[in-house]
């Protein structure tokens, strides 16, 4: 099956998406929306490709049954629901949904329309993620007993000029920013507990959204903490995530995860196996860049080549741990903030 894809948004994203139909011979870009006429006017995407205002004009001409929806995340839920029920599959930019209980209404409405609905998780893709996974499942470097989750970024004061800086638009700095390295987390190591959590803004001060967060994670028999700032200067400084377990120690670093930093092992053997298997999987990946800031690897072709591992199920983890999060930090629904 080929699908027709129309894209609902022309942001800073949207050329990865563009980039990665354009390689799949599964997928082809019928129309693009973006209520922005100026922005939709300059995007270049071809002539045959048509231009919608309304995502309801787009989805209801009916050529299309794939949709990609790349907007303001507090937009997401609406866009994927009307599309569903048009009889459209769909994949979603982070996060899916601000409010994680309106995840199950999805998944519902999906299955009642017999549509499919993805969600966007490409930093999973990085070769490094995809190697501790395999080191994990597969015990080579033993049980986990601690971590730290480490992301100190730069974000300039223009990143909050639209909705990134309205909080009933964009949520908080995990849900555009540190959503992708605490689903990593999550991603190997299961969801965790919030025994603590505090919110700052520190760099900004007239921005509404908070610019770091810190927190105190449980998994049950070991835990950890997570820092996540954009106040960094005068660039990105790392992103990174580093594993205690009973056999030694890996680090993950580089500016987006997509580096193995470092590992010791109690013996040398155990050290010559881990690099063998990291170095048959060093893929360096490149992070995005948006001019003034940079962003996480993106990953987006192989992101569409395995799209049946990117289902709405596999995001409800992270945004618990958002939603848990910010509860312990008073923030009840980002959604109702004024």
């Amino acid at each position: 099956m080929r699908y027709r894809v129309g894209i609902i948004g022309c942001g800073k994203i949207f050329p990865r998406h563009v980039e990665a139909i354009n390689k799949n011979k599964d997928y082809h870009l019928i129309s693009i929306c973006d209520t922005n006429k100026q922005t939709l006017d300059n995007t270049v995407v071809g002539e045959q490709v048509k231009r919608y205002q309304n995502y309801k004009d787009m989805i209801d001409a009916g050529d299309i049954n794939f949709v990609v929806v790349a907007t303001p995340n507090a937009l997401h839920f609406e866009h994927c629901l009307y599309a569903i029920k048009n009889k459209c599959d769909v994949l979603v930019e982070k996060p899916a949904v601000l409010d994680p209980a309106k995840l199950s209404i999805l998944e519902h409405t999906a299955k009642q329309y017999s549509q499919k609905i993805y969600a966007v998780l490409q930093v999973r893709l990085n070769s490094t993620v995809k190697t501790l996974k395999y080191l994990i499942d597969n015990k080579i470097i033993g049980e986990v007993r601690g971590f730290s989750l480490v992301q100190r970024w730069q974000r300039p004061r223009e990143y909050f000029d639209d909705w990134r800086g309205v909080p009933t638009l964009g949520g908080g700095v995990l849900h555009e920013c540190g959503i992708h390295y605490l689903d990593i987390l999550c991603y190997l190591l299961g969801k965790p507990n919030v025994l603590y959590a505090k919110t700052y803004n520190t760099k900004h001060k007239d921005v509404e959204v908070e610019d770091t967060v810190y927190a105190n994670l449980d998994f049950g028999n070991f835990g950890g903490t997570m820092e996540v700032t954009i106040a960094c200067e005068p660039h990105n400084l790392e992103c990174s995530l580093s594993l205690l377990t009973d056999l030694g120690y890996i680090k993950l670093g580089g500016k987006a995860m997509n580096v193995v930093e470092d590992m010791r092992f109690g013996c040398e053997w155990k050290n010559l196996e881990v690099k063998n298997i990291i170095n048959s999987n060093n893929d360096v990946g490149v992070p995005n860049s948006y001019g003034s800031y940079a962003g996480s690897c993106p990953n987006h072709p192989s992101l569409y080549e395995n799209m049946k591992d990117f289902t709405l199920q596999e995001t409800k983890n992270v945004l618990y741990c958002i939603s848990e999060i910010y509860d312990h930090c008073g923030i009840k629904d980002y959604q109702e903030q004024k």
